[in-house]
């Protein structure tokens, strides 16, 4: 799953485009995720704006590790509702990531 955060210019555009790919996460950027969003609300807009505004201190570390490169200027160009599509896209991501070790481990079994 390709995630996508775009970054706007002074003309509202989108002048720049991160993506990452949910499947190439880090156990440590999904700890990282798990502590400040709560995966089984995900589907609730919401409730996911309530917990990136909660956690907004970890949010901009997570989302530069997420998307290397990614600038504190950069950061201060992204708009909410993206923001909030991350995170949904990046709690799916985790929750496919999980699945997958979750899988993984049983198999072993």
């Amino acid at each position: 799953m390709e995630i996508k955060l775009n970054i706007f210019g002074e003309d509202k555009q989108i002048a720049k485009t991160y993506t990452a790919e949910g499947y190439d996460l880090m156990m440590g950027t999904i700890e990282d995720f798990m502590e400040i969003i709560d995966v089984e609300n995900l589907n609730d807009t919401t409730a996911v704006a309530k917990m990136v505004m909660k956690g907004y201190k970890q949010i901009k570390p997570l989302m530069k590790d997420v998307f290397p490169g990614l600038t504190d200027e950069e950061f201060r160009q992204i708009k909410i509702n993206n923001l909030i599509e991350v995170i949904v896209a990046l709690g799916a991501a985790v929750i496919e990531n999980l699945g997958i070790l979750k899988q993984g481990n049983s198999q072993r079994a």
